[in-house]
């Protein structure tokens, strides 16, 4: 509300800034099995927690996850919600800059390849499609070209098609032994951490219909009395709180500023593809970096689509011009 049209901007300012602290902590890490980063934060943790977690330490900007020794966390929770972030900030940074591969487009990229997230690496594969085809080099023999790199590289590269089969095999069986898996998650207090396609499914089966407008923000207060499970799907739990129709609106929106910077609708078609693919994994679909969408389209009533260069020596130029 406060930035309206500059918000894309100074996000991708922020998150490129964070990116780049990340990987210098991402060097770090690998130093005696993270012992630098885990000090920073057990002090860190020291003034603003009362227990201390054994799997993970987090200070502020940086995430130190022991179970992901060799990915990058950044600022996020773990390395794919990491990955979410960055990915829509590289989207962030083609609009605005005319799809030019900049700095923060540099940055942000390498900071990706080192989420090693499957969800992450699918969708900035679509992005980089989408920039190939906006910039008028794509034809159909390109598409085709690379359709088939694609669709030959998710069986053959392993954390794309063995790492999915395995987590939907895995997922099955959880659902299975869901009630020892209960008995279990309640003697270490935990949750039960169902995966992607599990979720989806105890989702379904639980609310069925009711998923069509939604059952409200609280809806894990409706889960069977004897399953405390923790969902990782975006999608399905964005659609839970607010329904197939709650979806569609933050799609359209979403869609809607998208417009503003590309062409056609193909091009906006692959934008929402690949926020559909990055929100498949965690449940970042709730969190500020999405719901805006619902409200940036408003303040597009100028002109910055063609931003690389209006946006910054004419809007931003003005604006401190202004300031001063």
């Amino acid at each position: 509300m406060i930035l309206k049209e500059k918000t894309l901007y100074y996000l991708v300012k922020v998150i490129s800034h964070l990116a780049l602290i990340s990987l210098a902590f991402y060097v770090v890490q690998f130093y005696q099995d993270g012992a630098v980063v885990k000090a920073i934060g057990k002090a860190f943790e020291s003034v603003t927690v009362e227990t201390f977690s054994l799997r993970y330490t987090n200070f502020l900007i940086f995430t130190y996850d022991t179970v992901h020794y060799y990915r990058n966390s950044g600022f996020c929770w773990e390395p794919g919600a990491f990955g979410s972030f960055l990915t829509l900030a590289l989207l962030f940074n083609f609009l605005i800059n005319n799809f030019k591969l900049n700095k923060e487009a540099f940055i942000i990229t390498l900071a990706i390849l080192t989420t090693v997230s499957t969800t992450a690496y699918l969708g900035v594969f679509l992005l980089f499609f989408l920039r190939y085809r906006v910039l008028n080099k794509g034809s159909k023999v390109a598409i085709i070209v690379f359709a088939i790199v694609f669709a030959i590289a998710i069986p053959n590269v392993p954390f794309l098609g063995e790492k999915i089969v395995e987590i939907y095999d895995q997922d099955i069986r959880d659902l299975k032994e869901l009630e020892q898996l209960s008995n279990y998650y309640e003697d270490v207090q935990r949750q039960i951490p169902l995966n992607r396609f599990a979720s989806v499914i105890f989702l379904y089966e639980q609310f069925d219909w009711k998923l069509f407008l939604g059952v409200s923000n609280q809806y894990d207060e409706y889960y069977i009395n004897e399953y405390n499970v923790n969902i990782s799907n975006g999608i399905m739990d964005f659609i839970t709180k607010f329904g197939v129709v709650g979806l569609f609106v933050l799609l359209y929106r979403y869609g809607k500023l998208c417009k503003v910077y590309l062409r056609k609708m193909e091009y906006v078609v692959y934008a929402i593809l690949i926020l559909i693919i990055l929100s498949f994994g965690e449940p970042i679909l709730m969190l500020p970096i999405c719901v805006m969408f619902i409200f940036l389209p408003t303040f597009k009533n100028k002109d910055f689509s063609a931003l690389s260069f209006n946006y910054r020596t004419k809007y931003l130029a003005l604006q401190k011009t202004e300031n001063l």
